[in-house]
């Protein structure tokens, strides 16, 4: 989804989920692209969507989030089997003790985005990108508590 949101116009430095709000549009079309071309599963443009990318921003997890779940949903329409993820990226932080975020905020953050997700109707969670064990770990029980 990011290089695609590139080729589009995104800039260096602009936060890519928030063109859920900001360029609806050009993220559908992304969506509809991949739906016609025959993927079975369109991943979300929540990569990044948590509430530490988002501090010090006027958006919100769960807006960010139902209208990214909102897009695909709708670029899918009338495709069978064709099932929307909520994609949970890295927080951007390193968690202790490599660095300073702690485990539990890992693990809220993530909370935060599977029950925004769940609440706006994604068929599936998907989790990719995460180098660290405990990140993942965190992902994984926010979502196995909330999604299931």
């Amino acid at each position: 989804m990011g290089t695609m949101l590139q080729k589009n116009g995104l800039s260096a430095g602009e936060i890519p989920e928030t063109w859920n709000i900001t360029h609806r549009d050009t993220v559908y079309a992304i969506h509809k692209a991949y739906a016609d071309a025959g993927c079975n599963i369109i991943k979300s443009n929540t990569f990044g969507a948590n509430a530490l990318k988002f501090k010090g921003t006027d958006y919100t997890v769960e807006e960010i989030v139902t209208s990214a779940i909102d897009i695909a949903k709708t670029a899918v329409s009338g495709k069978d089997k064709t099932f929307v993820a909520l994609d949970l990226g890295p927080t951007g932080k390193l968690l202790k003790p490599y660095g300073e975020l702690p485990f539990e905020t890992a693990y809220e953050l993530y909370k935060q985005q599977v029950i925004a997700g769940k609440k706006a109707g994604a068929d599936l969670v998907l989790i990719e990108t995460m180098g660290d064990t405990y990140e993942i770990k965190a992902a994984v029980l926010a979502a196995k508590e909330i999604a299931t």
